[in-house]
């Protein structure tokens, strides 16, 4: 008996011993699998499987399990407090909160209770540190999760201690809100960085290339800090809704089962409404994608086959309706031809904080946004500005070594930038007289004017560099050194084209003779209360121009044209 004892002894000895601090399979086949949780990433994050074995995130959010086989089942805790449970189905795959949720909304808030119990209120922290957090106590009954409690819609407080500090999360769920509490305060917790909103409206002949900027979209793989969404108006496939996945990354498309009106005003506004409120983000981006022709612009829509177009005093008031639920834009950005011009940036400069736009035309295949999205996956934590900066780079990359026909020129606006040129602009009113008109004058012939393309003929709508006007007044007119100041230091890229136009970001509407005043919709320009305006076969009631309604630019040209 004693022999036999020794040898069951001696054969417990040489079992291999668990890992990870917990107790689990033993056999010989066992092999390593590895995984990352990501929400930032996330250290010391504890992953057992049903077995028994642990371990725990690296400082990257990896981790790695001895498994006998795949699929393997594995359960998330910080501390003793279980987060929710997934099947690994491959090797190296990534988790996010969810993955633990088949909700979308369920995983947001999961999302949100994991960055406010490592303390990150704001969704900046590159890495979400547990390591040293104790969970002192929940109001969660035993056996149950974080996520089941969240999907049972329950109140749910955790009061944690780390280094010292005692605190509490708490998720509300009659607003969904994520809470950290202090002793002192509570602070609402934020995940999500940035929403991204493309309109493209590609009922037209753009049609090939929304297919184009599609497939750069899904190029990218996607995290959970940064969700788009495009509503895409084909004019000869379905149309379709298309979202980045929370759960995979990947961009997935919806065929919708209606005729998309895309230049009409409902439309765009119950776009962003809609995902607006169901993907709740710190920076929220609106992206608007056709054709565009500045300040008298079906911009957002030109929309064939509903005969439908958006024009910018439409936008204007889908922007204005939008802001008074509380609906305002990190960064708006145009993705189109011509709309770099102060007339167009005027309209919605109190909608957002930022602004992108071409005062020349684009190619047709505009924006490169892979190099756009892949730098805002990258770097989620961007503040408008820095994302706005990403987009005329990824332009400059995408253009600066090829020949094109046409100079390019994209620009990053602020609203303080706009307004200081409009103030300027109005001093101009008040400088000219008799006296003065041969300086505006003289200005005004040897400006840089930008050219346009329209059904394949070269057609002028009489906008001007901006800059070019200016900086010939420069010296007599402090209003005119401040504009040269201004468009100084815009953040730009202008990329030379055969055309050998010497343009600097940002145009106006100046004809310079009544001739070509009448050729250009001058009387629609004017118009600072709604009538009825033409452009080409367009007909449109109800027209007229904020610009014009809110600055003295458009009483200038009439003094102007007046004294020609």
């Amino acid at each position: 008996m004693r022999v036999l004892k020794l040898l069951f002894l001696l054969f417990l000895f040489l079992l291999p011993a668990c890992g990870g601090g917990g107790g689990g399979s033993n056999s010989s086949s066992s092999t390593l699998v590895s995984g990352q949780f990501l929400s930032s990433y996330v250290e010391g994050l504890k992953v057992c499987t049903d077995s028994g074995y642990c371990t725990y995130t690296d400082a990257e959010g990896k981790f790695q399990l001895k498994v006998s086989t795949l699929p393997v089942h594995v359960t998330f805790f910080v501390d003793n407090l279980e987060l929710g449970d997934y099947t690994l189905r491959e090797n190296s795959e990534t988790v996010t909160p969810f993955k633990l949720s088949p909700s979308s909304q369920v995983g947001d808030v999961l999302a949100r209770f994991i960055h406010g119990m490592a303390g990150d209120t704001e969704g900046t922290f590159k890495t979400l540190n547990f390591s040293s957090i104790k969970v002192l106590d929940s109001n969660l009954p035993s056996g149950e999760s974080l996520t089941d409690a969240v999907q049972n819609g329950e109140d749910v407080r955790v009061e944690l201690q780390s280094n010292g500090k005692t605190y509490s999360v708490e998720y509300h769920p009659e607003d969904q809100s994520v809470e950290l509490c202090t002793a002192d305060s509570c602070q609402k917790v934020s995940y999500r960085q940035w929403l991204v909103l493309v309109y493209m409206a590609a009922d037209n002949s753009l049609n090939s290339f929304a297919s184009e900027d599609l497939k750069e979209m899904a190029s990218v793989k996607f995290n959970p800090q940064v969700k788009l969404v495009a509503l895409i108006d084909f004019q000869t496939e379905t149309d379709q809704i298309s979202e980045s996945s929370d759960t995979t990354g990947d961009l997935i498309s919806q065929p919708l089962s209606y005729e998309v009106d895309s230049g009409n005003y409902q439309t765009l506004k119950d776009f962003v409404e809609k995902y607006y409120n169901l993907y709740p983000a710190k920076n929220v981006a609106l992206i608007l994608w056709d054709h565009g022709d500045g300040w008298r612009s079906r911009t957002a829509a030109f929309d064939n086959t509903n005969s439908d177009f958006l024009l910018m005093f439409q936008l204007r008031k889908v922007l204005s309706d939008l802001h008074s639920e509380g609906i305002n834009f990190s960064l708006i950005g145009f993705d189109e031809c011509l709309m770099g011009m102060e007339e167009v940036l005027y309209d919605i400069k109190d909608f957002a904080d930022y602004f992108v736009a071409s005062e020349n035309e684009e190619p047709g295949n505009g924006w490169d946004y892979k190099r756009v999205f892949s730098y805002l996956v990258s770097n989620p934590s961007s503040t408008p500005q820095q994302f706005g900066k990403a987009i005329v780079d990824a332009y400059r990359e995408a253009y600066s070594s090829l020949n094109t026909d046409s100079t390019l020129t994209l620009t990053l606006f602020s609203k303080s930038d706009v307004e200081r040129i409009a103030g300027d602009l109005n001093r101009f009113y008040y400088d000219l007289n008799s006296n003065t008109f041969p300086d505006f004058q003289s200005a005004r012939s040897s400006s840089q004017q930008v050219v346009c393309s329209e059904n394949n003929q070269n057609c002028s709508y009489y906008y001007v560099d901006l800059y070019s006007f200016a900086s010939q007044l420069s010296d007599k007119y402090p209003e005119a050194a401040d504009i040269v100041n201004v468009i100084d230091s815009l953040y730009k890229t202008v990329i030379p084209g055969s055309d050998g136009k010497d343009l600097h970001g940002i145009s106006v509407y100046f004809p310079a003779d009544t001739t070509e005043a009448d050729q250009s919709g001058y009387s629609c320009y004017t118009a600072e209360t709604p009538v009825t305006c033409t452009f080409g076969d367009q007909k449109v009631d109800g027209y007229y121009n904020p610009f014009a309604a809110g600055t003295y630019w458009d009483n200038f040209l009439a003094e102007y044209l007046s004294m020609e």
